[in-house]
């Protein structure tokens, strides 16, 4: 047997908790997945340690397990400094997330609602981190950075003291929730006032009021710790999308394979040689905006794609031996600082599955045995 899986596919949100809408089921045990099933005969299903460093998933903290860089303390993962370097640009001091979004405000509360509702266009994107620069970041040595239309990350000389709330873990919940905690937090809680006076008064949200869409009308500050370490880690390739995915296989000098348009395609890329790490982020999305359906079409989606390619790779013995991890959601809204849910992993071999072993559902309170982690698939500590 190979000392390193040929592939590793890392499912981000598979896992859940039960749901009352799917009758008291997970997700993963609601949707239709015939090609998990049958994988679930070439090996068996143990409890998996994703996310070790006791951040939530929305944090990033499954991701910067597998890529070997290190975490823990109360310290925010950089995910910032990740998505910056991620995105070319050179390595500077600190950075910080400080993406837009829009507070649905009434006398009762103020919402952090869906940022991709906000749809800005790179343009809007553009004119409103310039206004910021001018009248807010570029008294104080900083400056702001548009990497998308969405993701915008601060330029700082130096790391900020604080405990953010990743962005996605407090969709749809009380944005007072999440403001930055720490000993500088202060600053951060003025920094956050002083940009919603600076964007209520832009031209581009007074267009966007009269035509009848949402405004930017606060920067939420989240993910800025430190760079890592990055120890030595075997990964030949790694391929996927997901938030600072490129940014950590940078740091751990890992080729990027691309978005996995095709899954066929890292079965090819394990044949010249693995460990090759497959990353499917719609899951944990869908979850993360609390759309049960969308993330049971994700599920089902990868079945299809993802899982389907690879029993019939395991089967023609094209692969030795895969794992598929079934990664947990974090909790979302008031729930967001709660543990992950536990998550499976299952251990899969190539070849003809053995006669007495059976197709089963997978599902969370199916794992049994030993609690294993990174260092159980690959080899090497990631504490």
């Amino acid at each position: 047997m190979a000392a390193f899986p040929d592939l590793v596919l890392l499912l981000r949100g598979a896992a859940d908790r039960p749901q009352e809408l799917m009758g008291g089921r997970t997700p993963l045990e609601y949707a239709e997945l015939p090609n998990l099933r049958r994988l679930s005969r070439r090996g068996p299903l143990r409890p998996f340690r994703a996310a070790p460093f006791g951040h939530s998933v929305h944090a990033g903290d499954d991701l910067f397990a597998a890529l070997g860089a290190g975490g823990g303390g109360d310290a925010d993962l950089p995910m910032a400094a990740a998505a910056w370097e991620g995105a070319g640009h050179e390595a500077a001091a600190a950075y910080l997330h400080a993406d837009p979004v829009h507070l649905a405000v009434t006398p009762e509360a103020a919402v952090l609602t869906d940022p991709d509702g906000l749809a800005l266009a790179a343009e809007e994107a553009a004119e409103l981190v310039g206004a910021l620069n001018e009248e807010l970041f570029s008294a104080n040595d900083r400056r702001l950075a548009a990497l998308a239309p969405g993701i915008w990350v601060l330029e700082m000389d130096r790391t900020p003291d604080l405990r953010t709330v990743p962005l996605e873990g407090l969709i749809g919940a009380e944005a007072s929730a999440g403001l930055p905690g720490g000993p500088d937090r202060a600053h951060w809680h003025r920094l956050v006032n002083e940009a919603q006076m600076v964007l209520v008064a832009q031209p581009v949200n007074e267009r966007r009021r009269r035509e009848g869409r949402p405004e930017v009308n606060s920067l939420w500050f989240w993910g800025g710790g430190p760079r890592p370490k990055v120890g030595a880690n075997p990964w030949v390739g790694v391929g996927g999308k997901a938030p600072g995915l490129l940014g950590l296989a940078r740091w751990a000098g890992v080729p990027y394979l691309g978005g996995i348009p095709v899954f066929e395609g890292m079965v090819e890329a394990a044949e010249e040689g693995g460990p090759i790490l497959a990353v499917a982020d719609q899951a944990r999305a869908a979850g993360a905006r609390g759309d049960l359906g969308a993330k049971v079409e994700a599920l089902e989606a990868l079945d299809t794609g993802w899982l389907g390619p690879l029993e019939q790779a395991l089967g023609e013995e094209r692969r030795g031996r895969a794992w598929v991890v079934l990664g947990p959601e974090a909790p979302i809204g008031a729930r967001a600082a709660e543990p992950a849910p536990p998550c499976p992993v299952l251990d899969c071999r190539g070849g003809r599955p053995r006669p007495w072993r059976r197709a089963r559902a997978v599902g969370e309170g199916r794992a049994s045995g030993g609690v294993v982690g990174w260092e159980d698939i690959l080899g090497y500590s990631v504490g």
